[in-house]
């Protein structure tokens, strides 16, 4: 049986290492076949990282967008930043939706913040399917609540067997940021 669906919705979750990774990959190769892509991020506001400095190489094809603080939810001054910028993030989310073209949407970080509730699942499983109607969608996350996995086409976990972190390693330059 074949389908003649245009567009999916891909989901990426899990503890592991490689569900931003994921999707930065098939964003750029998304890229190098002159398709539009636009990338969302919820819960990361830093712009040193890799991602952020490869979007200015990677031409008008390729857009990216933080909305969260640089630190982390458990760090000083907490959650209450992320909250506000979450939900800024929707609201760009909804006219991104409404009035841009893309070809691959991508969501990263954004079951976090609806399961930290920071922004509303309704709202937002809504949105995601809008978007899929114009282009494939990307989701990523560490859990999987069973809204998102119902909603999305194909479900990938990723789960830490074994991880370089638990040895002392600390996140290093171009590899994990």
């Amino acid at each position: 049986m074949v389908s003649n669906k245009q567009h999916y919705i891909q989901f990426y979750y899990g503890m592991g290492k490689g569900k931003t990774t994921a999707a930065l990959g098939l964003a750029l190769r998304a890229v190098g076949h002159d398709k539009k892509v636009i990338f969302l991020q919820w819960m990361k506001g830093r712009s040193d990282i890799g991602e952020m400095k490869a979007a200015k190489l990677l031409g008008s094809n390729f857009s990216i967008h933080q909305f969260g603080p640089s630190h982390f939810t458990w760090d000083k001054p907490g959650p209450n930043e992320h909250k506000r910028l979450a939900k800024s993030g929707l609201k760009f989310l909804e006219n991104v939706v409404a009035k841009k073209r893309y070809d691959v949407l991508v969501l990263d970080e954004i079951v976090d913040a609806v399961e930290l509730k920071f922004i509303p699942l309704a709202k937002t499983i809504s949105l995601i399917k809008k978007a899929s109607a114009k282009g494939e969608v990307i989701i990523t996350g560490h859990t999987a609540p069973k809204e998102f996995i119902k909603t999305a086409d194909l479900v990938t976990e990723m789960k830490k067997v074994k991880h370089y972190f638990d040895k002392g390693q600390i996140a290093r330059i171009g590899i994990e940021y």
